[in-house]
């Protein structure tokens, strides 16, 4: 029972995230849930200017799957390597990211 109410829960919060995701960035970009469903978290990925993003969210309160974890897949096809771009606490620091960056 506990994991169908932490997976209730996850998948929740992560149709949360897109949805402040997709209304922040409006007219910029669509976030797309990108989940593969035997992955400890959930993602999604978006574009904007060129740069693929990929975001990974929190799959519990503790350890490394704690925090939102923001990717720049662009040259992920010709490199094989991934740029981290930060880790956050809170998905209004994800969009405090682009706040910055001039995004929105």
């Amino acid at each position: 029972m506990t994991n169908e109410i932490k997976k209730f829960y996850w998948n929740q919060n992560f149709q949360n995230c897109l949805a402040i995701l997709n209304y922040e960035l409006q007219g910029v970009c669509e976030v797309v849930d990108d989940s593969y469903g035997n992955d400890e978290s959930p993602s999604c990925t978006f574009t904007i200017d060129g740069v693929q993003y990929k975001l990974f969210c929190p799959s519990d309160y503790k350890g490394e799957y704690s925090n939102f974890l923001l990717l720049d897949e662009t040259n992920y096809d010709t490199d094989f390597e991934i740029k981290v771009i930060d880790q956050y606490v809170t998905i209004c620091d994800v969009i405090d990211y682009f706040k910055n960056i001039n995004v929105i």
